[in-house]
């Protein structure tokens, strides 16, 4: 497959043949005063924060965050995005040198950052303010975030990543510039306010059936779910425990895995007969979107 990037003006199309199955044109995101939004047409609506971060690493107890932007949006019970409320960008000082990998993925340099400070209380705030957040690979962000603002832990929180069923749906992969192009739209920056616009474009999307991605996401992410924990289980069934879709927690070191309540029965059937016969009893722990991505 051929992707043509194209920014060429109008009038240039007769170039490229629109229907051409060999070529997909993928057009750049929109800017954030000219994004699409949808009728209102009903009265409720809630605010959901779009977050994304840009850091000097991934250790949280180590690297430190450099940039972040919040875009608080209006959505209504359809899951369209009808308003957006406010938008938010900051840099942020680390003091550390920031790596030059991170420098060349981001563009952003240590002269950048030179003395730039996040105002908390009112990030805080606004974090606050909504009824959710989201992050794709939330599990990421909300570690630095709550590292920040430990007043924040709790909230809820859903992943654009995996709180969405993109295989389903027809996409392939889970990476944010992927998924993008899979809509037909790219976005050639990667700083943390270029990220939100690139998310809310994916979120917007109206899938085959007639809704949108939002309205799947956040139908996803709402439902309660179980924690289950192969406590105890020998080293030498790990290949199991991974064929099975079983996440390794360095933190905790156990495999664990995420079901619905009903899934629970046979997976601990299934966990007694190939994991540990006669060892301990699996931990299952109820989890909402206020404790899911830690």
């Amino acid at each position: 497959m051929t992707h043509a990037i194209t920014t060429a003006p109008a009038g240039a199309g007769e170039l490229v043949r629109v229907d051409d199955p060999d070529i997909r044109i993928l057009r750049r995101v929109s800017s954030l005063g000219d994004f699409p939004l949808a009728d209102r047409v009903t009265r409720s609506v809630r605010r959901v924060g779009i977050v994304d971060t840009e850091t000097t690493g991934t250790d949280v107890l180590h690297d430190e965050i450099i940039d972040i932007a919040v875009v608080v949006i209006e959505v209504d019970e359809a899951g369209e995005i009808v308003g957006i409320a406010s938008a938010g960008q900051a840099l942020r000082d680390p003091h550390m040198p920031i790596p030059a990998a991170i420098t060349r993925l981001t563009g952003i340099t240590d002269a950048d950052v030179a003395g730039k400070a996040i105002d908390l209380d009112r990030l805080e705030r606004l974090l606050r303010s909504v009824d959710v957040r989201i992050a794709h690979s939330a599990a990421f962000d909300v570690s630095f975030i709550e590292n920040l603002l430990p007043g924040l832990a709790g909230s809820a929180w859903a992943c654009s990543m995996r709180d969405f069923d993109w295989l389903t749906a027809g996409f392939d992969g889970a990476k944010l510039g992927h998924l993008l192009m899979q809509i037909g739209r790219f976005n050639t920056a990667h700083r943390a306010m270029a990220d939100v616009v690139s998310l809310l474009h994916l979120l917007a999307h109206r899938l085959p059936h007639g809704g949108t991605v939002l309205a799947g996401l956040l139908a996803n992410a709402e439902q309660p779910s179980v924690r289950f924990e192969a406590t105890g289980a020998p080293f030498d069934r790990r290949g199991l425990l991974k064929a099975r879709g079983y996440s390794w927690d360095a933190r905790r070191r156990v495999w664990w895995t995420e079901l619905s309540e009903g899934e629970c029965a046979e997976e601990e059937r299934w966990f007694r007969e190939h994991i540990a016969p006669a060892g301990p009893l699996p931990r299952m722990t109820p989890i909402t979107w206020h404790q899911r991505h830690r």
